[in-house]
């Protein structure tokens, strides 16, 4: 092999190792339509949707597996035939879904009313807080069955995995508390009380603080947990009256998410119609960013570039330029979407590994 042939050899391996390893995962937003019963499969940067996955009426969440090769998403049963708002049951499902393939892997019935479901950091729980009981379910994946229940108290909704993975949290929309769980004993090991009922919260890796959304309040509560002392930041009126929220759910704000850098706090004003923009730690606010009717939860690309923003009342998603701090897209979606999960999803295909020319 001649000098100009073997680089040409070399040349080609590397640029095949390359677009190997470009090609091992992609980054997709799947987001849960409740009404419609489908979630949209939605590339990122692209900003197109790219599937729709059929899983069933009223769905409440979605996450995903730690290694990303799985999309969980639960269901509540119940269906009212001609009713403009269907019948939401007291019992549920969750539902396991090949990243690979966007099909259902498996089923599991649950006795009670799935809310907003975590992962274990090592993927072999799922933890599903039952909002019509006082308990919340631990599901292992593995045997695919309900190992154990903890007591939480009514109303059971949000949760969120702390970055090692020792701790969930737990939030209750009728007890009004933040529920500490030791992930490996599987037993309460904290409580915090609030004056009214918990939606979402945040907090940074560290545990610091953590930023908890209230069914009545327009803005947010900063709890140290340290200290357990608390304060309340108002968010923006814009000059309007902030309207009292006299129906199901009885919720003003809904969404309130910490950015990759964890630079930026990002709030729903969905009574508003707007996000509000805040510096982490410090609480200045840095700016208002209008979106759709009903603003519901917020996420971010993995590289912070991107946010999103589901619209649930106008069925669809604003696409925001998190740097500059604007909407850059509106991607319509299927009835009343809700909660989202990015996912960078493994590139399942076998592919053989290249070889060096010699």
């Amino acid at each position: 092999m001649n000098v100009m042939t073997c680089y040409a050899a070399s040349v080609g391996w590397l640029l095949q190792a390359v677009l190997l390893s470009s090609a091992a995962a992609k980054e997709y937003l799947y987001v849960h339509n409740t009404y419609s019963g489908d979630i949209s499969k939605i590339a990122i940067p692209e900003h197109e949707v790219v599937g729709k996955i059929p899983v069933g009426f009223y769905m409440d969440y979605v996450n995903k597996s730690p290694d990303g090769r799985t999309l969980y998403a639960n269901r509540i049963y119940g269906d009212l035939p001609g009713a403009p708002v269907k019948h939401i049951g007291v019992d549920g499902e969750l539902i396991a879904i090949d990243t690979a393939t966007d099909e259902l892997r498996w089923r599991l019935d649950l006795d009670g009313m799935p809310h907003h479901i975590a992962v274990s950091k090592d993927g072999r729980h799922v933890f599903v807080p039952y909002y019509d009981t006082w308990w919340l379910a631990v599901v292992d994946v593995e045997q695919r069955q309900i190992v154990k229940k903890i007591w939480i108290g009514h109303g059971g909704h949000g949760t969120k995995v702390s970055a090692d993975g020792k701790r969930l949290y737990v939030g209750s929309m009728m007890n009004d508390t933040l529920t500490v769980i030791d992930t490996d004993k599987l037993k309460v090991s904290n409580v915090f009380q609030f004056r009214d009922g918990v939606r979402p919260f945040v907090f940074p890796k560290d545990e610091s603080v953590i930023y908890v959304q209230q069914s009545w309040l327009h803005g947010f509560i900063v709890l140290d947990p340290a200290t357990r002392k608390q304060r309340t930041v108002n968010l923006p009126d814009l000059g309007r009256e902030v309207p009292t929220p006299f129906r199901y759910p009885h919720n003003v704000n809904h969404g309130i998410a910490l950015n990759p850098a964890e630079t930026e706090l990002w709030a729903a004003g969905s009574a508003l119609q707007f996000v509000a923009v805040y510096k982490h730690p410090g609480l200045e606010h840095v700016t208002n960013i209008p979106v759709g009717k009903d603003a519901n939860a917020i996420a971010f690309s993995g590289d912070g570039k991107y946010a999103y923003v589901t619209n649930r009342r106008d069925n669809n998603l604003s696409v925001i330029d998190a740097h500059k701090h604007q909407e850059i897209k509106r991607i319509p979606l299927g009835k009343y979407p809700q909660r989202m999960v990015v996912i960078d999803v493994p590139d399942q295909r076998e592919s053989p590994s290249p070889v060096a020319p010699r």
